[in-house]
């Protein structure tokens, strides 16, 4: 039979209970308290990295969200250049389509303008044509009795002047600032000195004075004779006549062209 001293057993219970209460305080509570605390700083961190990954959720839900705004913006910022530009495009081409039909009108009336012009100065040259010709002709063809009437109807012309019409009398007289004013005339052919005396006494008459007299041949004037006294000029020659068809002429070949 074992030989059990019981106080040896329960003195060493009391050990073993010291030494575990020991070991508890001075080992494994220290180290129970770190993993206490380990878990809790990890249990931080869960939540401080759960806390960081919705943070980041919700930042890159809101940078979507963005994103598909500025898409949307985007879009319409896109829609809104097109549009202006759209009108800019129709605004500048009803521009030009204006400006295009103004330059076009213009160009009409230009043309229609050189038409006219040009008719107008092919008319012209063609009356002067007509007249040069016909001066032509009837230089070649006057009777030289042609000029002599004319010399002698303009005479009778300055002594009836003289004594119908007193007021161009006075009218001639107050031009006359010399006191032996000159006649000057310009004649066809020459004149005879019958002609010149019957041409100066009239003229001296109208003039209340004696009066020096130049005469100038002028083939221009085709058959007849012009006379210049003070503010007087009288005429009575077939270039005067054939200038004063002119207008007749032109008359006439424009109703023909119209024909």
């Amino acid at each position: 039979m074992l030989d059990i001293d019981l106080f040896t057993v329960v003195a060493e219970i009391i050990n073993f209970l010291v030494l575990a209460v020991a070991l508890y305080f001075i080992l494994f509570k220290p180290i129970v308290k770190r993993m206490d605390e380990n878990a809790k700083r990890r249990a931080e961190l869960l939540t401080t990295a759960e806390e960081m990954n919705q943070q980041a959720e919700d930042n890159l839900a809101l940078i979507v969200g963005r994103l598909d705004n500025l898409d949307k913006e985007i879009e319409v910022h896109l829609e809104n250049a097109k549009s202006l530009m759209q009108a800019e495009s129709e605004a500048l081409l009803d521009a030009t389509k204006t400006e295009a039909e103004s330059i076009l009108i213009d160009a009409e009336k230009e043309v229609v303008k050189l038409q006219q012009q040009g008719i107008e100065d092919f008319h012209e040259k063609l009356v002067n044509g007509i007249l040069n010709i016909s001066k032509q002709v009837l230089t070649q063809t006057t009777p030289a009795e042609v000029h002599d009437n004319l010399v002698n109807e303009l005479i009778e012309k300055i002594w009836d002047m003289g004594k119908q019409d007193m007021h161009q009398v006075r009218t001639v007289r107050d031009s006359l600032t010399e006191r032996t004013p000159t006649v000057r005339v310009a004649s066809a052919k020459a004149l005879t000195p019958d002609q010149q005396r019957a041409l100066i006494r009239p003229v001296s008459a109208l003039a209340d004075r004696n009066v020096n007299m130049e005469i100038d041949v002028d083939p221009d004037l085709i058959s007849g004779i012009r006379v210049h006294l003070g503010d007087l000029i009288v005429t009575n020659n077939l270039a005067v006549e054939l200038n004063n068809l002119k207008t007749d002429i032109a008359k006439l070949i424009d109703e023909s062209l119209q024909h």
